[in-house]
């Protein structure tokens, strides 16, 4: 879709490396990293040895364990304590002294664009040498230096726009332990002053009041503190015995230790109760209050959105947001909005309700995940590994937010929540069970006291787990005070309310608060409001819990239950479930489980004053109570399980499965493998290179029907593509909604009829097609060469009849192998999409015959690289047969970008030859396009090149004169051509456009054996990309283009003792390799090696490296494919995509920084020291 530069090799545009812009930060999230010599110690006899200390390749990996929550640049900086005559300084922080280091990496969201906000940051202060590292927001930034300077003579002024910055400044001003109490906001951060002449060295860390932002900490061997946000990060550096977490509301300092400094009258005092002598706050105070806390959290410089769970919390924070969204904002755009759950579940049915109550899509856009419970056990290892814990409430309930920060992290960079409100309102429903207001009083700071261990805890972790940061207006520390001095018996639950969804039901106080309309206008809806309190396990939907705890137990054997005790002493699992969570953090943190703080008794209701059955340790004890009017409404079941030993009386499971899965070989083999329904399916209906090898698990390719990991990099845009997290939800959105739920094959059929015909209007959409031009889909660009043929015997009838079709094809080697095989009327792969594996023997479609058909290929090269006029060439083999029928083809775009130097036409509109211009890359410019048309050209597309949509999905636009004729002329024979042993192996009806009515009742099959699912989905993946490029204006991608291909460019030939960018065409940059014994290039044996390398994680293959080469080695780069382009060497191509594409238009530096780690990493420099063990890796 691009008309940009075409460089032949060697040539040279003066360009910036990183061209001048103001990128959006990229979405990732905060993690810090410090270690210092305890000098403070009475043991401390000399600097510590710890490599964290001293090795920066050290401290720069331990920092990278925490990669998740993101940098927009990793940075780290170091230095020593003290500055005097008995410890040398270097001022380079290697001198002898006792040492200190930090390591950060940074969510930009306040200043994302100024690189003066990158931590840690390295002030002088008044004289002084203060160093910060900090992770969080801090919301009265601005007051509080402005506080300082007005009120405290504060003379330093700011390097930057960062609220972060502010924290250094007031410790300045004010001392760390005044300094604290200041700030408003979530927050964790450690600080270090440099000692120099008298002045004494200081090191302070803190976590907020209520532990939104976590903070551990731990000893090395020989004493040094280390401080990190996650375990990860200390693992290997510390005695694990000595690590502890940091108490929210608490500082440290090596001389007072853990301190309190957040003392809230309402936690500490057994004997608070103003609402005896001052009444209680008024609902206009509280409403106020609440208003103000949400305005407080919409401090970005970054596009956000919410969570809307459906549950009344997350209902009250876009209730009171959508107001002052626009008027703070100025942004016109609908706000994101993400549900997480199973189709027509509780909150699914609430959100959609909620969304429509607030506008509806003109003022919030709901982007919904939905899920299966087949999908959720194989999360369960990265959520222990990212959750770091071990309790399995909150494990099962972090599930469904692994799922919605996953698809909220593709979109945005923040989020609000309702979390916290339960602890606040008494939300739970064992609440009903309490006796007097006393005990709700008690309990209610009991469980608050918990946030950091428990709802905050799972809050942080999964959306940094997806560079995604939450906040949680409910948990203001003013609001939160504000709440907790209204009497208790305001909170009292009415059991018999509960069961009846009415007022008196737990958070009565908190919904009629808010059953009132918002400046807006706009009313939370009754059932909404009043729907019962479900724990997000819960609300999800069906018995996706018991299924995964069923399968869990599966896992842990009785004898190894029996052991539990010895092998586990502290928190000893009482369930299998359990155990099986406890197994797997053990293979991460081992040492570590008296970190983990889990609820007493295992379940939230455990340590209550009183006795309640509303929860257990596996879960909610009655779902029945979590039924809401909506679900009422749509017919569906009114109640559900969670819990093990349930049943759901929702309707039965869908048996979409049992279509034709149980018989699909792709399918098959994919789900062998481990891929859920949906991504089995996505590699089905196609041919032997999109199936999945059930031992390695990756296709053809070498690539998995799955997005890759957000720390990876794709640079392939070829048919290897994966798919991206976008296509991938897209897509799935699709299965789940209109195929999944399907039990006929009668249905099946209606339902791709109806999405085969809605992707031909949005193609034809996305490219602007002109009026009259018809749309066909098929399964790859190799499948599409079998129409033309097709057509070309509708066209000219003489070819029924003995006149011989002559297909001249261009650019062999630059095309796909299989278009001269297909050309020729013969298979080229040993399947067929719809007929599956292949016959022995079997090589031609029927009707394909040798004497009907002649093909003629062309080479793009000759042997020793330089590029033939194809066009020429194919014009004079045409001119020497003229009895002949030709297809005359045209490339625009092949492997590496080369293209033909003319388009063919269709002379005649067809009844004189047929042109065919192959432009499966689909880089090209809409004018180009429409000019191939307006000639009556037919082209072939494909999606899953610049698209990035998975392997494969094609297209075919038949040019307005020719869909007339076809359609004025009856099916061309023979009539074998249109058996399931010919095109009906490839094609169904349904994949036909209106001109092709005739043929259409000769290619429906027997009934069920020709719906291509995976086609459907593969193209539903291909649309996301191609819809969301076309917003974006051409002359704006043209200039990213030509500015990213420059870039990459100078970066190779920056190499050019061991790299040479052999050609530049758009947005293909096609490398050659030295050999490392400087004796000339690499060829395709060599490369096809290094292609599979590069996708690869060797860093741990290859010895002696600088620690750029050990990054690059350790990200795992999908580029594109070898290519032979000559007899002396081959290609390998760094390639941007549409999604590559559209992150560069955002942030061009972030982009080419990926770029420069992949051509880090296929320097023959680094590859060649490893060819005796990258191939272990296979």
């Amino acid at each position: 879709m691009l008309r940009a530069i075409s460089l032949t090799r060697r040539s040279r545009i003066a360009a910036p490396l990183f061209p001048k812009s103001t990128p959006t930060a990229q979405r990732r999230n905060c993690g810090l990293l410090a270690a210092i010599d305890n000098i403070w110690s009475p043991s401390y006899t000399q600097p510590s040895a710890s490599l964290l200390l001293n090795d920066e390749y050290t401290l720069r990996s331990a920092t990278g364990t925490m990669i998740h929550r993101g940098p927009d640049g990793r940075h780290t900086a170091r230095g020593t304590l003290l500055d005097n005559p008995g410890h040398c300084n270097s001022g380079d922080g290697h001198g002898v002294g006792p040492k200190w280091v930090m390591g950060h990496q940074r969510l930009a969201i306040v200043d994302p664009n100024s690189h003066a906000a990158d931590m840690p940051f390295v002030l002088t202060l008044e004289g002084e040498r203060y160093r910060l590292a900090a992770n969080g927001e801090i919301y009265n930034h601005k007051l509080l230096y402005e506080e300082i300077v007005t009120k405290h003579g504060w003379k330093e002024e700011r390097i930057s726009g960062s609220d972060c910055e502010v924290i250094a400044h007031a410790c300045a001003a004010l001392g760390p332990q005044e300094a604290v109490k200041r700030l408003d906001g979530m927050f964790a951060f450690v600080l270090f002053k440099e000692g120099a002449g008298t002045t004494t060295p200081v090191a302070f860390a803190a976590r907020d009041p209520v532990g939104i932002k976590p903070l551990y900490y731990g000893e090395t061997e020989d004493g040094a503190m280390v401080f990190a946000s996650e375990l990860k990060a200390l693992v290997g550096h510390v005695v694990t015995s000595s690590v502890r977490q940091m108490p929210p509301g608490h500082y440290w300092t090596p001389e007072e230790g853990l301190v309190r400094y957040h003392w809230p009258e309402w936690n500490f005092n057994e004997n608070y109760a103003p609402w005896e002598t001052k009444g209680n706050p008024t609902d206009e105070e509280i409403r106020t209050a609440f208003r103000a806390a949400v305005k407080k959290r919409m401090m970005a410089d970054v596009d956000y959105g919410f969570f809307l769970s459906g549950g009344v919390d997350s209902c009250i924070v876009a209730h009171a947001l959508m107001p002052m969204y626009r008027e703070e904002t100025g942004d016109d755009r609908p706000i994101p909005t993400f549900t997480v759950g199973m189709e027509d579940s509780p909150d699914m049915m609430a959100a959609k309700a909620m969304v429509e109550a607030l506008g509806g899509g003109r003022y919030i856009d709901h982007r919904p995940r939905i899920f299966t419970g087949e999908e959720v056990f194989d999360l369960i290892p990265k959520i222990i590994y990212h959750m770091e814990t071990y309790e399995a409430e909150l494990i099962r309930s972090a599930i469904p937010n692994w799922l919605l920060a996953e698809r909220a992290g593709t979109d945005v960079k923040m989020v609000l929540t309702g979390e916290g409100s339960d602890e606040l309102f008494a939300g739970y429903l064992y609440f009903m069970d309490a006796q007097t207001p006393r005990q709700i009083q008690n309990e209610l700071r009991r469980i608050y006291n918990m946030l950091g261990d428990i709802n905050l805890h799972r809050t942080d972790r999964m959306t940094m787990a997806h560079s995604l940061e939450a906040r949680v207006p409910f948990l203001d520390t003013k609001f939160t005070e504000l709440i907790m001095s209204v009497d208790p018996a305001k909170k009292i639950v009415n059991r018999d309310a509960v069961a009846t969804n009415s007022e008196g039901r737990e958070k009565t106080f908190l919904r009629k608060l808010f059953e009132g309309p918002n400046a807006n206008g706009h009313v939370i809806p009754h059932p909404v409001l009043w729907r019962a309190k479900a724990m997000q396990c819960e609300g999800v939907g069906e018995d996706w819990v018991s299924m995964l705890q069923r399968k869990v137990s599966a896992e842990v054997t009785d004898a190894e239950m029996s052991n539990a005790s010895a092998l586990y002493p502290l928190n000893t699992p009482h369930t299998k479930e359990e155990f099986y969570y406890r197994r797997i953090f053990e293979e991460h943190y081992a040492g570590m489980a008296h970190v983990v703080n889990p609820w007493v008794g295992g379940c939230r209701a455990g340590g209550a004053e009183w006795k309640s059955d509303a929860y257990t340790r596996e879960g909610l004890g009655n779902t029945n109570l979590l039924t809401h009017a909506f679900q009422q409404k749509s017919g569906r079941a009114a109640s559900f399980s969670t819990s093990a030993g349930q049943h759901r009386s929702f309707a039965s499971m869908p048996a979409f499965a049992d279509l034709y899965a149980s018989e699909d070989e792709a399918i098959q083999n994919a789900q062998e493998a481990g891929f859920s329904l949906f991504e089995s399916y996505l590699t089905s209906g196609s041919d032997d290179r999109s199936m999945i090898d059930a031992k390695t698990g990756t296709n053809k390719y070498h690539v998995k029907p799955q997005p890759i990991s957000k720390n990876d990099i794709f640079r392939g845009s070829c048919t290897c593509n994966v798919p991206t997290q976008s296509g991938y939800d897209a897509a799935m959105k699709l299965f789940d909604e209109k195929l999944s739920s399907l039990t006929s094959q009668d249905d099946l059929e209606k339902a791709l009829r109806e999405i085969f015909d809605k992707q031909r209007k949005r193609i034809a959409a996305s490219l602007q097609l002109p009026d009259g031009v018809e749309v066909v889909l098929c399964p790859s660009g190799s499948d599409a060469e079998y129409l033309p043929i097709a057509i070309a015997r509708a066209l000219q009838p003489k070819t029924q009849h003995g006149m011989k079709i002559l297909n001249i094809v261009t650019q062999m080697k630059e095309i796909g192998a299989g278009t001269n095989i297909a050309a020729n009327g013969s298979y080229f792969s040993t399947h067929a999409a719809l007929s599956g594996r292949l016959p022995g023997g079997v090589t031609r479609l029927n009707g394909f015959d040798e004497e009907s058909l002649m093909e003629v290929s062309i080479p793009a090269r000759e042997p020793c690289g330089t590029v033939l006029d194809a066009s020429s060439i194919a014009k004079d083999i045409a001119d020497q047969h003229p009895d002949a029928y030709p297809i005359l083809h045209g490339v625009f775009g092949g492997k590496t970008g080369l293209r033909d130097s003319v388009m063919p036409h269709s002379a005649d509109a067809g009844s004189s030859s047929l042109g065919v211009v192959d432009a499966c890359q689909g880089r090209f410019s809409l004018e180009e396009l429409h000019g191939w048309l307006e000639k009556d050209s037919i082209v072939l597309f494909t999606a899953s090149k610049f698209y990035q949509a998975p392997p494969f999905c094609g297209a075919i636009f038949v040019p307005k004169r020719i869909a007339e004729k076809i359609r004025n002329s009856p099916p061309p024979g023979p009539m074998e051509m249109y058996g399931r042993d010919s095109l009906g192996g490839f094609l169904s009806d349904k994949e036909l456009s209106s001109c092709f009515e005739s043929w259409m009742p000769l290619l429906r099959g027997p009934k069920g054996d020709a719906n291509n699912v995976g086609l459907a989905l593969r193209w539903e993946a291909g649309l996301d990309g191609m819809e969301k490029l076309s917003k974006t204006p051409s002359s704006t991608q043209i200039n990213a283009v030509n500015e990213w291909a420059t870039s990459v460019m100078q970066m190779v030939q920056g190499n050019s003792d061991q790299l040479d960018a052999w050609c530049v065409e758009r947005s293909i940059v096609s490398i050659r390799l030295k050999k490392n014994n400087g004796s000339g290039w690499l060829g395709m044996s060599e490369l096809r090696d290094v292609y599979r390398y590069m996708s690869k994680d060797v860093s741990s293959a290859i010895p002696q490296l600088s620690h750029e080469e050990k990054e690059a080695l350790s990200t795992c780069c999908f580029i594109g494919q070898p290519v032979d382009v000559a007899d002396s060497h081959a290609i390998l191509r760094i390639a941007l995509g549409s999604e590559s594409l559209a992150n560069y238009l955002k942030n061009p530096t972030s982009t080419l920084l990926e770029d420069d780690i992949a051509h880090t990493k296929v320097s023959p420099s680094v590859v060649a020291p490893a060819e005796d063990r990258w191939l272990s890796f296979e």
